[in-house]
């Protein structure tokens, strides 16, 4: 890994138009053919080759130009969230906003844009480049969808850096909450609740039990925790026999996020046999802690072009999800940047240009500098 430190030339005009044309279709979930119809042409111009996978992730090769080194992947997806009902940017001095019907979609148009623009102005300037993969992902927004789907073996790099995250441009995550959920269905005993009330086993009142003694909320500053729905009951007169509640935890350590799924488990069996009822208790994994170390190569990576853009780099850990979990459990070791939008997931986001000029330049160090 070399470094380059002189900043690329970049066409912001270009850059711009290309973040408001994507940005004014709605790629909510099942309409990413929108944004690629618009940058797949734009890429294949440079030099990338394409191809789609089943779900409809658009997976790029952008082949080595005077330079052996090891390939990177560079991410961000397609998708927004809602509402998306006319997608209208305003472009005004100092930022582009939503005009207030539709979120804008920076979040991950900012990053998609960037990407497509760093490729056009290295191609430009002529600079030597190792292999560069670029995979933009589906549904990203509404449950990972395209990155869970992905196959690791449709690209050649190990290595990964996703343009998606909420901070400056600056920031690179180096530790990422790994997730895990639970269900817990508590079954009692229905019985008439003025006539029989002796004979029932209050489902109800079990959950609530267990609930009061799971630790939730803030546990410290590495370990979350909530229970997000309940639900039991059939009517006022009848003693419920069964309710059932989901929830989840995250943390940044994954001993502790281990104990923590043993603690609220033990709190749901401790209930049951409380009251002389029966729980069905599961949970599942979705993602592990991942921590790098300051000199793993993404990290470095990531640094060295942070520098290069005349930034300082800030490293720091997130409870948020990314596709960056599924390229890390897939074996891709993959970290994330900073992008600088602002109050995303409301019709009130918006990017200030200062942002995507230093996300665009900071994707075209992290190709040269590869």
């Amino acid at each position: 890994m070399t470094t380059q430190a002189r900043q690329i030339p970049l066409n912001y005009d270009r850059l711009l138009k290309g973040f408001v044309d994507i940005l004014s279709v709605d790629s909510y979930w099942g309409n990413e053919d929108r944004v690629v119809a618009i940058i797949q042409p734009r890429l294949e111009e440079v030099g990338v080759h394409f191809k789609r996978d089943k779900i409809g992730n658009l997976i790029g090769l952008w082949p080595a130009h005077g330079k052996s080194s090891q390939p990177i992947m560079l991410n961000a997806h397609m998708d927004t969230v809602q509402p998306t009902p006319e997608m209208r940017p305003v472009v005004k001095e100092d930022a582009v906003y939503s005009d207030g019907s539709s979120v804008l979609g920076a979040d991950d148009k900012a990053g998609v844009a960037a990407i497509v623009e760093s490729v056009v102005a290295v191609h430009e300037a002529g600079l030597e480049h190792g292999p560069i993969d670029l995979v933009f992902t589906v549904g990203e927004d509404v449950g990972q969808y395209g990155a869970d789907a992905f196959d690791p073996n449709d690209i050649e790099s190990r290595m990964g850096l996703v343009l998606d995250s909420g901070g400056p441009v600056g920031e690179v995550v180096n530790q990422q909450a790994g997730s895990y959920s639970f269900t817990a269905t508590f079954h009692g005993k229905a019985a008439h609740a003025g006539i029989e009330a002796a004979e029932g086993i209050n489902a109800i009142a079990m959950m609530a039990r267990a609930v009061d003694k799971m630790p939730l909320g803030q546990i410290n500053e590495r370990t979350v925790s909530n229970v997000g729905i309940v639900s039991g009951g059939q009517a006022n007169n009848i003693c419920p026999p069964e309710a059932h509640i989901t929830g989840q935890a995250r943390s940044l350590n994954q001993d502790e996020l281990d104990r923590q799924m043993d603690a609220i488990r033990r709190a749901a069996e401790d209930a049951a046999v409380a009251f002389g009822g029966r729980v069905e208790y599961e949970q599942s994994g979705r993602f592990k802690a991942t921590q790098f170390s300051e000199d793993h190569p993404a990290i470095c990576l990531a640094d060295i072009a942070i520098h290069a853009s005349g930034l300082k780099p800030q490293h720091v850990s997130t409870f948020g999800g990314s596709d960056a979990q599924n390229f890390n459990e897939k074996g891709i070791e993959t970290t994330m940047l900073g992008c600088g939008y602002h109050n995303v997931h409301s019709v009130d986001e918006y990017m200030p240009h200062e942002a995507l000029r230093q996300l665009c330049q900071v994707s075209a160090q992290l190709i040269i500098n590869a």
